[in-house]
């Protein structure tokens, strides 16, 4: 790494550490206070660890900005200081100069696809989960009682939570293979890990082409209709269903709190191809799969934009803070509107969440090009 790459680097982290800190906990604070009149009761060190979980998700969508807002910062004021122009009559090309932001930006965008397959699934889990408690004292199953939740290769629903939220009863499951429907019903279950232990079970199996079948005896076509039908000798011995989904993945996905969804890059782009239950179900899974791997690309999409206006236009800090805004407002309304047209149907899944990068990486590339001429006719 030269001299060149050090100092310019030695400036634009700082101002993106910055950045990052002050919109991140910006994007926090907007977002919890609708909920304060609800968290009055928690303890500080509860909600401290509640907030603190949420920084990952704030980092990840605010790191654009930060980012924009380093390199106006770092060009602007060595624009100011004649320290650019130093450099290009030394005989650095323009180019040059630029390579150890775009080295970040892609940077960013690498750590941001990471956080969103290894980080976030677990803290939006958290997230959800956590708020149910220190507001309502349960663990939010509650707020799916009495709904049929599509869980894995199953459909769980229960009538009500007990001993805190920690245990559900009157529980459900469905699986449905083809003409072949399997149920199991239990007195009482409670998660462990991503299984539930159900106490008082019962197992049938209903296989309707078995009505289809041609059968004299009604006492055969009674056993063909009803293959299995099993439970428990002792109401205390348990039977553990792996769904796949913990309590935490469950709450965060269906207490309708207006939470994050809780899954992975891989895990939105199996239910997108087809592990979701339904079409509407498998194009939220794709809109938000492309959403977030739009997000994190939009660190380099925005440097198209942020290099040329922080050597050609920008001076000054406050101009700096001010593009940087209407910059990714820009691109946060573009998106915004393009996922909702690819939520809606009106655009593709892979086309609306797009919109945004694909314009602004546009408008980028004319003012680089622009700023090229203005170099070369100087």
């Amino acid at each position: 790494m030269k001299r060149i790459d050090r100092a310019l680097l030695a400036e634009a982290i700082p101002a993106l550490t910055f950045g990052a800190l002050l919109y991140g906990v910006l994007a926090i604070t907007s977002a919890t206070l609708p909920r304060l009149t609800w968290l009055a009761g928690a303890s500080v060190p509860a909600l401290l660890t509640w907030l603190a979980a949420q920084l990952p998700t704030a980092l990840a969508q605010t790191l654009p900005i930060a980012l924009v807002l380093a390199v106006l910062l770092t060009f602007g004021r060595m624009r100011a200081d004649k320290e650019i122009l130093a450099l290009l009559g030394g005989g650095v090309p323009l180019l040059r100069i630029l390579v150890p932001l775009w080295a970040l930006g892609f940077a960013a965008t690498g750590a941001t696809l990471a956080a969103y397959q290894w980080v976030t699934p677990q803290t939006h889990a958290f997230v959800a989960s956590e708020y149910w408690r220190m507001t309502a004292g349960s663990t939010g199953l509650f707020r799916l009682a009495g709904r049929a939740l599509p869980v894995g290769d199953f459909t769980l629903a229960f009538e009500r939570t007990v001993d805190g939220g920690r245990a559900v009863e009157d529980v459900r499951l469905e699986r449905w293979d083809g003409d072949r429907l399997t149920l199991v019903t239990a007195d009482r279950a409670r998660f462990v890990g991503t299984s539930l232990e159900l106490r008082g079970h019962r197992t049938r199996v209903l296989d309707l082409a078995a009505l289809d079948a041609p059968a004299d005896d009604a006492a055969a076509r009674l056993r063909a209709l009803l293959p299995l039908d099993a439970r428990a000798a002792d109401p205390n011995d348990p039977l553990e269903i792996v769904l796949g989904v913990d309590e935490e993945a469950l709450v965060a996905r269906f207490s309708r709190g207006g939470f994050e969804d809780d899954r992975s890059l891989s895990d939105l782009a199996r239910d997108w191809r087809g592990g979701a239950p339904d079409a509407a179900a498998r194009r939220t899974a794709g809109v938000t799969l492309m959403r977030r791997v739009a997000e994190p690309f939009a660190n380099v999409v925005l440097l198209l934009v942020a290099l040329p206006l922080s050597l050609g236009w920008v001076r000054g800090r406050g101009a700096a803070f001010g593009v940087s805004l209407v910059v990714t407002l820009a691109w946060y309304l573009l998106s915004t509107l393009g996922q909702f047209a690819a939520q809606s149907g009106t655009l593709p899944v892979v086309v609306g969440p797009w919109i945004a990068n694909v314009a602004l990486g546009a408008v980028g590339l004319v003012l680089l090009r622009r700023l090229s001429r203005q170099r070369a006719g100087a």
